[in-house]
């Protein structure tokens, strides 16, 4: 197996991200990380919405990227059971991380949805995607930063894609616009106590998609 290929300016977090958003994925860690091992059926019934096929692409997918472990027994019918594989564990410390910060977020803004992962499906719906990520470091790394140095940063993103960007992370609460009166206007953007409380989710990104690609290297 052969690790993916994730070509961007942070690439390791943008691998970690890959292996774990989605909703199904990130139910399916959950539950595999608190319950240990799970028939398939066990699974389908604890994840309620999903369908059959659905269930069978996301656990292939997390069993294609040594993520969880399949093992079928010789029964009639068969039995194929479930579990996360030593890799698959060591993302336990992040989606701790990933509730932990999502639990301090819907406390900040009074959100009072019910629903099971919740915390850990906000925190990723925050950050997931190319740009909001690639933002969020720039920001973290590089401290306040006017529109136009966001866009030589980012030299792939449209002028349009980066304003919808950023002000999708502004109406999360992550990143804070200052205009200045001045002409031409002056626009900063910079990172808020919450978003820079996602700085060392960030780190963990990275920290863990590293030293996937380098255990996936070795097997090679």
């Amino acid at each position: 197996m052969s690790p993916k290929k994730i070509h961007g300016l942070y690439p390791e977090k943008e691998l970690t991200l890959s292996v774990i958003e989605g909703k199904w994925k990130l139910t399916l860690l959950c539950l595999l990380g608190l319950e240990g091992t799970k028939r398939f059926g066990e699974l389908k019934n604890l994840t309620p919405g999903i369908t059959q096929q659905m269930l069978t692409n996301q656990l292939r997918e997390l069993e294609r990227d040594g993520i969880v472990n399949r093992k079928v027994y010789p029964e009639a019918p068969p039995r194929v059971e479930y579990w996360l594989t030593a890799q698959g564990k060591s993302l336990l410390p992040i989606l701790e991380m990933l509730y932990r910060w999502g639990k301090a977020y819907r406390k900040r803004n009074h959100d009072t949805v019910q629903d099971i992962f919740y915390e850990k499906r906000l925190t990723l719906s925050v950050i997931e995607g190319k740009w909001k990520l690639i933002i969020l470091c720039h920001l973290g790394l590089k401290g306040m930063k006017r529109f136009g140095e966001l866009k030589k940063l980012i030299p792939t993103v449209t002028q349009k894609m980066l304003t919808n960007k950023l002000r999708e992370l502004e109406n999360d609460g992550l990143v804070h616009r200052e205009v200045y009166p001045v002409v031409p206007p002056k626009v900063e953007y910079s990172l808020t106590e919450q978003g820079e409380h996602l700085l060392p989710i960030l780190h963990m990104l990275e920290v863990w998609g590293s030293n996937y690609l380098k255990t996936k290297s070795e097997i090679l």
